[in-house]
């Protein structure tokens, strides 16, 4: 009786036990259930807060150069008002229609200022040849032509004097010469090209003279890059009778042309890292 009553508190004791230890382990797991789900949400916490600081960070980025882009396109607004303001200013300077060569004679009352979006063909087409701005293409042309160069070289030398003697005009190839700013630095960015043409002249000293100076007052800009003078005559003959002075001159001028000026696009890749291949343009090894 009494092993059985022993058996069956031992029995019972067991039984406790194992409930306690079930109840142990259900905690136990419950605990590491929890452990990980909170390491699994701190994890994608982490990685959410990085990601939206790096998200943060490039809008940041782009913002910037968004700013900037804009403080450009004002600025550029601003230039271009400035331009247009002095276009108009110079479309009707008297000192350059002085030195213009022909006007036409319907363009009595006409101005570029007048002309707007609302003109017609006509009148815009009609406003390029009487605005004085038509001087500046004689002045610095944008494209190199050897003929209207000469051209214009042969229309002073007869505008000087029509009687002149002029034995001939021929193109040449002259170097370029280097431009120096104020203080004396080379601009190796100037877009300045030369070409060159040689005048042959035998005439009178006056002639000569006044040829020489009508080049150098010139709209167009004319330097002398080499030139032999000789002269004869100016005495009298075995006959008793007077030679005239007549001076040769054979000079080589250097006029200029300027390339035509294009507009600038420009364009950025902005990437949130600036050292990935996107951005520096390298190519990964395969």
């Amino acid at each position: 009786m009494a092993e059985k009553k022993l058996n069956k508190a031992g029995g019972r004791g067991k039984g406790v036990a194992f409930a306690k230890w079930a109840k142990i382990d259900k905690a136990q797991r419950n605990m590491l259930v929890a452990v990980c789900a909170a390491s699994v949400v701190l994890g994608v916490t982490v990685v959410g807060a990085v990601y939206l600081l790096k998200v943060i960070a490039f809008n940041a980025k782009v913002i910037g150069e968004k700013n900037t882009i804009i403080g450009n396109y004002k600025q550029i607004q601003k230039n271009l008002e400035t331009v247009s303001q002095r276009v108009n200013e110079l479309s009707d300077n008297g000192a350059l229609e002085v030195v213009a060569r022909t006007r036409s004679s319907d363009c009595a009352g006409l101005s570029i200022s007048s002309i707007d979006a609302n003109s017609s063909i006509e009148d815009v087409e009609l406003s390029r040849t009487c605005t004085a701005l038509r001087v500046i293409p004689d002045a610095l042309p944008s494209q190199m032509n050897d003929e209207a160069t000469l051209a214009s070289l042969n229309w002073l030398l007869l505008w000087s004097d029509p009687s002149i003697v002029i034995d001939g005009i021929s193109g040449t190839d002259v170097e370029g010469v280097t431009l120096t700013d104020k203080d004396g630095k080379s601009n190796s960015n100037t877009s300045l090209k030369p070409t060159g043409a040689a005048v042959s002249i035998n005439d009178g000293s006056a002639k000569v003279h006044k040829a020489l100076d009508t080049i150098e007052n010139s709209i167009r800009n004319f330097d002398i890059a080499s030139a032999t003078i000789s002269w004869a005559g100016g005495t009298m003959s075995e006959r008793n009778t007077y030679i005239p002075e007549t001076i040769e001159l054979n000079a080589t001028y250097r006029a200029y042309y300027s390339d035509a000026v294009k507009i600038e696009k420009k364009s950025k890749k902005i990437c949130a890292d600036d050292t990935s291949d996107k951005c520096t343009g390298r190519r990964r090894k395969k």
